[in-house]
């Protein structure tokens, strides 16, 4: 089979397509793959820059779908079934193998594009219901509202009531996360005193951040009584700090969301959330996932989209039909 592998640390450049054995695992699911989502923390791999470090060369890649190969007797799954995966890398492969707990079913209803946004709507889920415990009517706010956990927040948050306001980089980002799901959008620059405007002051139940940064300051001041930040990545490079006497007088709190360490720990969150997907998708509450489609051969591409930020919505490397 063919592989992406990160051969150096040297970024998106020294990602190589090359031909690898076959994974044989008898223990493992052996999925034949059709999509593999390109993700922030990919690109971050392949310049050494992720918590996460296996040893070189390897494949990067944390979500993916496709066939069912071959399956353990006991897995519950059989060969030619449509599913997806998680994995904390691995899966810009042709083939990869995986835990049975980290193998999906995928409805025949689901495009192959959209179940490699699994690990984008399960982090969006395990974000706001698992950590945050988000309630009906509750205002979230989201920055990064247009890349792929943040379209995905905003899309979650919606189905489960929430109202939503998106934090943006420019008016054209606005429009895709208006056309997505969001209530509200508002830019960058001046963003705080925009959401006052459309919310009030201190009116905003849970803050989404992928994003970190500069912006964490004033994520705080937007927060209500018993708000919520949430922190999901750090997308703008930098590892902010917080003023806890604003927590203490606030009565709110800031929240760590990292799903992949998480569902290592507990590997059964994975099947319950997804079945929480499910049934956001299949009652109608859910808005089709945007995606942004590369051939799978062209994971440079892909990577140059997210690093140049030009990508919306989820960037899916796809085998030709």
């Amino acid at each position: 089979m063919f592989a992406h592998r990160i051969v150096e640390y040297e970024g998106p450049e020294a990602v190589e397509w090359r031909e690898v054995e076959d994974p044989s695992d008898k223990g493992l699911v052996i999925i034949e793959v059709v999509a593999a989502g390109v993700s922030f923390a990919d690109l971050l791999q392949t310049r050494g820059a992720y918590q996460l470090r296996p040893q070189l060369p390897y494949s990067p890649g944390m979500d993916a779908s496709g066939f069912v190969r071959s399956a353990p007797p006991e897995s519950g799954l059989e060969a030619g079934q449509r599913v997806g995966v998680l994995l904390r890398h691995g899966c810009w492969q042709e083939v990869v193998a995986a835990p049975v707990s980290q193998v999906l079913a995928l409805p025949d209803d689901v495009a192959f594009e959209g179940a490699a946004l699994g690990l984008n709507y399960l982090t969006a889920l395990f974000a706001l219901c698992t950590r945050a415990r988000a309630e009906r009517g509750e205002t979230l706010l989201v920055h990064g509202a247009a890349g792929g956990v943040g379209t995905a927040s905003i899309q979650i948050g919606r189905a489960l009531g929430l109202r939503t306001i998106a934090v943006v980089s420019d008016e054209g980002k606005c429009n895709f996360a208006l056309a997505n799901g969001a209530h509200e959008a508002v830019t960058l620059e001046g963003w705080l005193a925009a959401v006052e405007a459309i919310a009030g002051k201190r009116a905003v139940d849970i803050v989404l951040d992928p994003v970190g940064g500069d912006r964490v300051r004033d994520s705080v001041r937007s927060l209500a009584p018993g708000g919520r930040l949430v922190v999901v990545g750090f997308a703008d490079g930098g590892i902010p700090t917080v003023k806890l006497n604003r927590l203490l007088l606030g009565n709110s709190s800031v929240i760590g969301a990292a799903s992949l360490e998480y569902f290592g720990l507990k590997p059964d969150a994975v099947g319950d959330l997804w079945a929480m997907l499910m049934r956001l998708r299949t009652g109608g509450s859910l808005l089709p996932p945007p995606v942004e489609v590369f051939p799978f051969v062209d994971a440079r591409g892909a990577l140059r989209a997210i690093e140049g930020r030009t990508a919306r919505g989820k960037v899916v490397l796809r085998k030709d039909s």
